[in-house]
């Protein structure tokens, strides 16, 4: 694991979201494209924090409808300010860095993601605990 590359697990393109877009941003793109975990990025596009499924969660509750699907308010998760709850500074790798690396650092730190950014934290991919997962899976049982 120490000679394999971020760049040959790391998931892109990446999922993101601008500092100062509206938070109800932060739920629709959680919710559509079926993640956890946003980067967030300022107006260079460079990775300066972290807004999580978790983190939406624990600031603000959803109400469920008769369906029992759960559905935010977007009046009041546009009264939140991005910035102010975000996760920052950000644990951040390169795409050289090793799987190694990424492993120690995530179970450490008890990271769900690490953002892979290159060397003005330009954001390029992003690895995941499920992305190492579906890697070893690979590395077991190839096909």
């Amino acid at each position: 694991m120490k000679s394999i590359s971020l760049r040959e697990v790391m998931n892109r393109p990446v999922a993101a979201i601008g500092i100062h877009e509206a938070f109800s941003a932060v739920e629709e793109k959680l919710r559509t494209k079926k993640i956890r975990h946003l980067p967030v990025l300022d107006e260079e596009h460079r990775v300066v924090g972290l807004i999580s499924q978790r983190d939406l969660f624990r600031i603000v509750s959803p109400r469920r409808t008769e369906d029992g699907e759960e559905v935010y308010d977007p009046a009041a998760l546009d009264r939140i300010l991005l910035a102010k709850v975000m996760t920052h500074p950000v644990v951040t790798l390169r795409a050289e860095d090793s799987l190694a690396a990424a492993v120690k650092l995530m179970s450490r730190d008890k990271l769900g993601c690490i953002p892979i950014v290159d060397a003005e934290r330009r954001l390029l991919g992003i690895i995941t605990k499920t992305d190492i997962l579906k890697f070893l899976d690979r590395v077991f049982h190839p096909s």
